[in-house]
């Protein structure tokens, strides 16, 4: 039974994305000019309220940053962080505790090896979050693409995102990929995990320019069907509406 009370209901941005229990794989897709971010802090909103299990791997936004988001939204992170529910896996701590450690010649080497140690550590908390219960559990990257801006080469980046995917073989385990595309080897990482995603999300700019009503497209793929939307952003959240109702639903 489906409460009122649940976000996938009654909010906009998840009511248009549908996200269900059977998808296992979630690529979201950020073209150039556009912020797919809304798509990940709303996500958390769902996935909480659902008793989800998260571990977040955040290469672009800092804690605080989800924190605020959240809390506009209407969820806690750092009260889901303090009950266990959420793991918070920062690439950036992660460099410099493993650069303490070991300092390898090689550069390239070195972030290959940098990738594998969070891999290692993501893998660790999903079994810990699979033997404490059998609620679902969540890897969510934000976003992947900036591997590359630190200087990892493609090939460990595409190896270390199927990894994560070869995770969602065990029971509840599923992932939300984040990558933005702009260069040619962005454009590479996201064709492979798009083609293996369950759910495809694509968010641009409109095409026509900056709008003072719409702040971009919002494109929602399933097999061969697929939704378009245009969405709003607003200081305490994000419209989503069919193109041909726009202006209908921005003024009613």
């Amino acid at each position: 039974m489906t409460f009122l009370s649940d976000p996938s209901v009654t909010n906009p941005v998840l009511s248009s994305l549908k996200i269900k229990s059977e998808d296992k794989i979630i690529f979201i897709r950020e073209n150039s000019l556009a912020d797919s971010n809304f798509i990940i802090t709303h996500l958390f909103k769902q996935l909480l309220h659902q008793k989800s299990r998260i571990c977040l791997l955040t290469l672009h936004n800092n804690f605080n940053h989800y924190q605020t988001i959240g809390k506009i939204l209407g969820y806690d992170l750092r009260e889901a962080e303090g009950k266990g529910d959420l793991k918070i896996i920062d690439l950036m701590e992660e460099m410099v505790e493993y650069i303490d450690r070991e300092i390898e010649d090689n550069i390239h080497d070195e972030r290959s090896q940098i990738i594998k140690c969070v891999y290692n550590t993501m893998e660790k908390q999903i079994e810990h979050f699979i033997s404490t219960n059998n609620q679902p559990v969540y890897i969510v990257i934000d976003d992947a693409s900036h591997f590359l801006d630190l200087g990892v080469e493609l090939g460990p980046i595409i190896g270390f995102v199927n990894r994560c995917i070869n995770l969602t073989s065990k029971d509840n385990v599923h992932t939300v990929i984040n990558s933005h595309v702009e260069s040619k080897s962005d454009l590479i990482l996201a064709n492979s995990i798009q083609y293996v995603c369950d759910v495809f999300i694509c968010v641009s700019a409109l095409k026509t320019g900056k709008s003072t009503d719409i702040t971009g497209v919002m494109t929602v793929v399933r097999e061969d069907n697929e939704k378009k939307y245009h969405y709003r952003t607003f200081d305490r959240g994000v419209k989503t509406f069919n193109p041909c109702d726009t202006i209908y639903n921005l003024y009613k």
